[in-house]
C-alpha cells in the first residue's frame, strides 16, 4: 500500500529480511517497465483507508477523512496499484480515457490478470469458470450462453469500478459457479446537487454507441439514471481440418476440410436507475430497475469438402445461413438499511428479481456439388432461453468481544430455466419442412438454494488482522424434460470455509494471505442427457451423473513501494477436483455430427505468480508506465480413451499473460497505450494459441466539460486465434480470423455539479450521510460500500 496506518509507520525488525525477494524481482522486471501504462493524468498520494489494513469491526469505529478526501487508497487502472481488501482488489476506471466508447468487455481487458475475447468470453488467470456480478449480486443476463453478447453492449460509461476475488469468502454464494469473481459496481450518485455527462461515438466497421447518465440528490433522496444504445458489425473468418480416427489403431477413417466467412451485426439498449431514501436517521431505503435489449443477426456462407479413408471426395457443399437472436433483460431490486447507531451495528434486508429472454431463428441452406447422397437437408433451428433468479437475503454485522468483528447472514435464492428446441428439415420431395424428432429438445430446470454463512474478524496485533468464515448451502434442482416425461432430483449440502491474514510491513508494505474452498455444482444444461443440436453438425449431450467439482485457492502476496514503484507480488495456487471436462466424439447414427458431452475426470492445477509494478512518473512529467503479469504452469488430464477405467492424459502448459500500458498527460492532450498478450492455453483436449492485441487512445479537452475521444483498437489487426482438438476417435485444427481494426471518434459532455456542502447531505442528520464520508467500507450496499458515515463505492455486498 500506498498509505499506512500509525501502527505501519513503526520499525518492524523483519522489514529488511521480507523486501529482499520482492527487490530482486523487481530488479528482473525494470527494463520491460517502459512499455506498460498508466494514468493519464498526475496522482496524488492518499492516506489509507482503514479498510486495507484493519479488520472491518476496528473500521467501524473510525472516523471518516475530512474535506474532499474519501479516506480510501483509490487507484485507478490505469494509474497506480488497486486498492486491496481483505479478500478483493478493487480498480477504479474514472481515469481511462478510452471508457467513453468502450464496452464492459474492452475495459475488462484493462484490468490486470483478467482476459476478454473477441466474443466476450472472460477468464481470470486463466480459469474460464468466472462469475460476474452487478453490484455484489447474480444478474441473469450475466448467466448462460449470451454472457458474452451482454459483456459487449454493456456501456463501460455506467460502471465506476471492478472488483477482482481470486479468493471468494464466504459470504459470496456458489450458485453461478466455483471460480473467482469479477464485481462491476455501478455509477451512483453520492453528492447533493445535480450532474449529468453525454458521449456519442462512431467509427468503422458499422460501430457506433451513444451514453447519457444523469444523477441528482437532494434532502433525504437521491436518483440516478443512464441510458445507452450500441450498434457494432463483427465480421470474422473461419477454417477447420478434422480427422477422424479408429480409437484401436490410430488410422485416419475420413476428414473434411471446411471454411466459413460471417458477418454480425448487433444492436443494443440498455437502461438502469436507481433510487435511495433515508428514513430517518438510521434507515435507508432502496429501489433498482434495469432493462436491456440485443439483437444479433448474423449471415454466413461456407464450403465444405469431406473424403473418405483414402482421401476420395464423398461430399462437396457450400452453405448459406442467417441468425437472428433477440434477447431482453431485466431487473428490479428492492434494499431496507438499518443502523443501530452502536460501533459497527448493521442489518440489512435486500430483494432482487432478474430475468432474461433468448429467442433464436436459425436458416441453413446447402447447395451439393457433388451427389448423390447429401448429407443433410435446408433446415431451420428455433431455440428459446427462458432464465429467471429471485434473491431474499439478510445480512447483520457489529462488534462483538470488545476486539472482535461479526458478519453473518442468510439467503433463499430460487432459478428457473426453460430450454426448448425446435427443428425442421425440408423434404426432398415435397420441399415442405417437417418436424425431425431426433433433433428436438425441451427441459426445464429449478435450481433453489438456502445460504448461510458467518465471519468472525479480529486485530491479534497492531499490525496483524485475522478474519475467518464458514458459509453452508442446501440446493435442491429438479430437471424436467417434458418431451420423455422425465424427472431427476438432485440435493447438494456443501460447507465452504474461507481464511484470510493480513500483516502491514513497515511504512507501506503489506503481506495477505487468502484461502477458500468454492463449489460448482451442475448445471441443468450439464446434466440434461437429452441429444441438444446446436447445428447440424454440432450437438451436445449432458451427463445426468456429473458430481460437483471442488476448487480450492490460495494466494500469498506482498505489496509495498520499492524504489519508488508501487509493487504487487501474489504467489497463487488452484486446484480443481474431480474436474468436469469434455469429450468430443462423432455420433453413431450419424457420423458428420460432432456431440460435446461433459464427463468428471482428474483434476486441474495452477500454480504461478501475479507481478504487477506502477510508475506514476517514467522518464518525463506526465508519463506513467504500468506492467502487469500472470506467469504460471497449469495441468490437467485428458480423457485417453472410453473405457470404464478412464484413464487419462496429462496436459501442461506455461502460460504468460502481460499487460503493458503507456500514459501521457501534456496540457489539454492525453495519450494512452495498450499491449494485451494471452498466452496459449488448456482447453481440456487441446490446446488455444497465444493472441496479442494493441490499443491506442487520444483524448484533447475542449475544457473542463467536453472532451474529443478517438480510439484505435487492434491497431495492427492481429487476434487470429487457432485450436486443436485431439483424442483417440477425432483429431481437430481450427483458425479463426480475430477482430478488425477499428477506430471511433467521439465527444463528451458534463454539466451540472454538486451544490453547497458536499459532505454532508440530510442536513447532517444521522447516519446516512452522503459524500466523501460514505465512501470507505468495506462492506457494501447497494453499489457502494457502507462505511463509517455513509454509502459509497466501497465495494459491493457480495453475499
Amino acid at each position: 500500500m500506498t498509505s499506512t496506518t500509525s501502527a505501519a509507520r513503526r520499525a518492524i525488525p523483519d522489514t529488511c529480511a521480507l523486501r529482499v525477494l520482492p527487490a530482486l524481482l523487481l530488479t528482473c522486471f525494470t527494463i520491460p517497465l517502459h512499455a506498460q501504462t498508466a494514468a493519464p493524468e498526475p496522482v496524488r498520494t492518499k492516506p489509507a483507508a482503514p479498510t486495507s489494513k484493519t479488520t472491518e469491526g476496528a473500521q467501524a469505529t473510525k472516523a471518516p477523512a475530512s474535506g474532499g478526501d474519501d479516506g480510501v487508497a483509490t487507484v485507478e487502472v490505469v494509474a497506480t496499484r488497486p486498492t486491496n481488501k481483505v479478500d478483493r482488489d478493487v480498480y477504479d476506471l474514472k481515469n481511462d480515457i478510452s471508457v467513453s466508447n468502450a464496452s464492459a468487455a474492452d475495459i475488462l481487458n484493462n484490468v490486470p490478470s483478467v482476459t476478454v475475447d473477441q466474443d466476450g468470453n472472460v477468464a481470470l488467470r486463466g480459469n474460464q469458470n468466472v462469475q460476474i456480478m452487478v453490484n455484489g449480486k447474480r444478474d441473469a443476463q450475466f448467466q448462460g450462453q449470451n454472457r458474452g453478447d451482454v459483456l459487449n453492449a454493456f456501456p463501460a460509461e455506467s460502471i465506476e469500478s471492478v472488483e477482482v476475488i481470486n479468493v471468494p469468502g464466504a459470504e459470496f454464494g456458489n450458485e453461478g459457479g466455483s471460480g473467482p469473481i469479477i464485481n462491476l459496481v455501478l455509477k451512483r450518485n453520492r453528492k447533493a446537487g445535480s450532474r449529468a455527462t453525454l458521449s456519442a461515438n462512431k467509427g468503422t466497421q458499422g460501430r457506433g454507441n451513444a451514453f447519457l447518465n444523469g444523477e441528482h440528490a437532494e434532502g433525504p433522496y437521491s436518483i440516478s439514471g443512464n441510458l445507452g444504445v450500441a450498434e457494432r458489425v463483427r465480421e470474422g473468418y473461419s477454417e477447420s481440418q478434422r480427422e477422424d480416427l479408429d480409437p484401436a489403431t490410430g488410422a485416419v477413417t475420413g476428414a473434411q476440410h471446411a471454411v466459413n466467412n460471417r458477418q454480425i451485426t448487433s444492436k443494443s439498449l440498455n437502461m438502469a436507475s436507481t433510487f435511495t431514501y433515508n428514513v430517518g436517521d438510521r434507515d435507508q431505503a432502496g429501489a433498482t430497475v434495469s432493462y436491456s435489449k440485443i439483437r444479433n443477426e448474423s449471415d454466413a456462407t461456407g464450403a465444405t469438402q469431406r473424403y473418405a479413408a483414402d482421401m476420395a471426395p464423398l461430399a462437396d457443399y457450400t452453405t448459406r445461413s442467417r441468425n437472428v437472436s433477440p434477447a431482453e433483460n431485466f431487473g428490479i431490486g428492492a434494499s431496507y438499511d438499518h443502523k443501530s447507531g452502536l460501533p459497527g451495528e448493521d442489518l440489512k434486508f435486500d430483494l432482487r428479481y432478474t430475468g432474461q429472454n433468448n429467442h433464436t431463428d436459425s436458416s441453413v441452406d446447402y447447395d451439393y456439388r457433388l451427389q448423390p447422397t447429401p448429407f443433410t437437408a435446408n433446415s431451420l433451428r428455433r431455440a428459446d432461453r427462458r432464465n429467471r433468479i429471485l434473491d431474499v437475503s439478510v445480512d447483520y454485522e457489529r462488534n462483538v468481544w470488545d476486539t472482535w468483528h461479526l458478519k453473518a447472514g442468510a439467503k433463499v435464492a430460487d432459478s428457473r430455466n426453460e430450454n426448448p428446441t425446435g427443428y425442421l428439415a425440408q423434404d426432398p420431395v415435397t420441399g415442405d419442412y417437417v418436424p425431425v424428432p431426433s433433433r428436438i429438445s425441451d427441459f426445464e430446470s429449478n435450481d433453489r438454494n438456502a445460504a448461510i454463512y458467518g465471519i468472525l474478524s479480529t486485530k491479534l496485533a497492531e499490525n496483524l488482522n485475522v478474519q475467518g468464515g464458514l458459509r453452508g448451502e442446501y440446493t435442491t434442482l429438479d430437471v424436467r424434460q417434458p418431451l420423455l416425461q422425465e424427472e431427476d432430483k438432485y440435493r447438494y449440502v456443501n460447507w465452504l470455509p474461507s481464511f484470510y491474514v493480513t500483516r502491514d510491513i513497515g511504512a507501506n508494505g503489506m503481506l495477505q494471505l487468502r484461502m477458500s474452498r468454492r463449489i460448482a455444482r451442475p448445471n441443468e444444461r450439464d446434466l440434461n442427457p437429452n441429444l441438444v443440436y446446436l447445428s447440424d453438425f454440432n450437438a451436445r449431450q449432458g451427463n445426468p451423473h456429473l458430481q460437483p467439482v471442488n476448487n480450492d485457492n490460495f494466494e500469498v502476496a506482498y505489496r509495498d513501494r520499492l524504489f519508488g514503484v508501487d509493487s504487487s507480488f501474489v504467489l497463487f495456487k488452484r486446484r480443481e477436483s474431480p474436474v468436469v471436462g469434455n469429450r468430443s466424439y462423432a455420433l453413431a447414427s450419424d457420423p458428420n455430427v460432432i456431440v460435446t458431452s461433459p464427463i468428471n475426470f482428474g483434476a486441474n492445477d495452477a500454480v504461478g505468480v501475479d507481478l504487477n509494478f506502477n510508475v506514476r512518473q517514467l522518464f518525463l512529467s506526465g508519463l506513467s508506465a504500468n506492467l502487469g503479469a500472470t506467469i504460471g504452469n497449469e495441468k490437467r488430464q485428458r480423457i485417453a480413451n472410453f473405457a470404464t477405467d478412464m484413464t487419462g492424459v496429462q496436459q501442461s502448459n506455461h502460460r504468460e499473460n502481460i499487460k503493458l500500458r503507456l500514459a501521457y498527460q501534456a496540457g489539454k492532450e492525453a495519450l494512452q497505450l495498450s499491449v494485451n498478450r494471452t498466452g496459449a492455453s488448456l482447453n481440456g483436449q487441446g490446446v488455444n494459441s497465444a493472441v496479442t492485441m494493441t490499443s491506442f487512445t487520444w483524448r484533447h479537452n475542449f475544457d473542463a466539460r467536453l472532451s474529443l475521444n478517438v480510439n484505435v483498437a487492434n491497431v495492427f489487426h492481429t487476434g487470429t486465434m487457432e485450436s486443436d482438438v485431439e483424442n483417440e476417435v477425432l483429431r481437430l485444427h481450427s483458425l479463426t480470423t480475430g477482430q478488425p481494426r477499428v477506430v471511433q471518434i467521439g465527444l463528451r459532455y458534463h454539466w451540472g455539479g454538486v451544490t453547497g456542502d458536499d459532505r454532508i447531505r440530510n442536513g447532517g442528520r444521522g447516519n446516512f450521510r452522503g459524500g466523501p464520508e460514505g465512501r470507505g467500507g468495506e462492506s457494501g450496499y447497494g453499489n457502494g460500500g457502507l462505511g463509517n458515515g455513509g454509502f459509497g463505492n466501497g465495494g459491493g455486498r457480495g453475499f
